[in-house]
């Protein structure tokens, strides 16, 4: 007996992948824009920083979200064929640093969501890698805030 797959398949397989190869370069143009937006997010916040201390904390994480949308774009290149930029978005300012520091530590753990989300939709194993590095540096990032967070506290 043959067991034939029949056009109808195919073309649902097909259109899964499609709409998923389309979810991803979402994601990742959504990644991108995180990571411009928290960029200059801690530029500002370096800025608010009087404690040198402080200020390293921070300077680390702004030196990555430089480096991580650079590995976006290259990820996003390597998917499509394109080079792509994602214009500077709009910052929301912040009167106290310990507030900029609260929503940061909360912006980095969502971001290893998402970076997650993304790593496991990409097709080969060294686009896996590179979102995999992005992953433990926003995880870094997060603890460096908290450590950030009981500097400027006291605790």
């Amino acid at each position: 007996m043959y067991y034939g797959t029949d056009q109808n398949n195919y073309e649902e397989m097909y259109r899964e992948q499609m709409h998923q190869r389309e979810n991803v370069l979402d994601l990742i143009k959504e990644a991108m824009k995180d990571e411009r937006h928290d960029r200059i997010k801690y530029k500002n916040m370096m800025d608010m920083a009087k404690d040198e201390k402080v200020k390293k904390q921070i300077e680390f994480a702004y030196m990555d979200e430089g480096k991580h949308y650079k590995m976006f774009q290259q990820i996003y290149y390597m998917l499509t064929g394109k080079m792509i930029d994602i214009p500077a978005p709009k910052v929301e300012g912040y009167n106290k640093l310990i507030d900029a520091v609260e929503t940061s530590i909360n912006g980095e753990l969502e971001a290893v969501e998402l970076y997650r989300k993304i790593q496991s939709m990409l097709p080969n194993q060294k686009l896996r890698d590179m979102l995999f590095e992005i992953i433990t540096d926003e995880q870094e990032h997060a603890t460096r805030f908290v450590y950030v967070y009981s500097i400027l506290t006291g605790k």
